[in-house]
């Protein structure tokens, strides 16, 4: 009867489990949505301002490039134009990119920050179950394992009253075990929410310097454009 009196009292942890993190997997997906959809805004965008830079304003004044000097600034200021323009659009498009995310991806550079909340407040992300997310991974594998064993010493208990003192140890482990996996769900959907961020935020400051190299290409065709007045 050892058994089952260890997973009662692995149990009581987890009546007093904290309600932050189970209800993070749907906040988190709502804001890779949110995050993805500001994506898909700014491709849309980024790709119009490049048409019409791109496509009608040089039709209309190609035939005021006039000299080889011209010519030549002009096409490079619609290749440069092309090049940030292309730029932007393959940046964001990275935030839109599917990704594999598991418990080593916290450990991942641009997740400090992340990493940082979760030292400061281990039980809002792990619970009882531990401090780290190696913790929580073994928490998974120890409920889920000790679950397995009572249900297979359960099927072979004869005795009436031993086998309902294993049902008992048996129903504390499965609710550990579902716990202990939920708040690992939960994790993972956090940091994947943390990857998309950190991609949009790259992506943003990718798309500044693609304007700069669009403008700097759209000021050589216009110059190119005057002077062949």
């Amino acid at each position: 009867m050892s058994g089952p009196s260890t997973l009662s009292e692995s149990r009581e942890p987890g009546t007093a489990e904290q309600p932050l993190v189970p209800a993070a997997p749907g906040a988190a997906r709502a804001a890779v949505a949110d995050m993805r959809a500001t994506a898909r805004w700014s491709i849309a965008t980024t790709g119009a301002v490049g048409g019409l830079l791109l496509g009608g304003f040089p039709l209309t004044a190609v035939g005021k490039v006039h000299g080889g000097v011209h010519i030549a600034l002009a096409v490079c200021g619609l290749a440069l134009g092309m090049a940030g323009v292309c730029w932007a659009l393959w940046s964001t498009g990275e935030v839109l990119t599917p990704r594999f995310t598991t418990l080593r991806s916290l450990a991942e550079p641009g997740l400090g920050d992340l990493r940082a909340e979760m030292q400061a407040t281990p039980t809002a992300f792990f619970g009882p179950f531990g401090r780290t997310a190696a913790d929580l991974e073994e928490a998974c594998r120890t409920h889920t394992t000790m679950a397995v064993r009572l249900a297979a010493l359960h099927d072979r208990e004869p005795d009436e009253a031993r086998r309902a003192g294993l049902a008992r140890g048996l129903a504390d482990a499965r609710a550990n075990a579902a716990r202990a996996t939920a708040r690992r769900r939960a994790l993972l959907e956090l940091i994947h929410a943390w990857q998309v961020r950190r991609a949009l935020r790259r992506a943003r400051i990718h798309t500044l310097l693609a304007a700069i190299v669009v403008a700097a290409g759209a000021v050589m065709f216009l110059v190119a454009t005057g002077g062949g007045k």
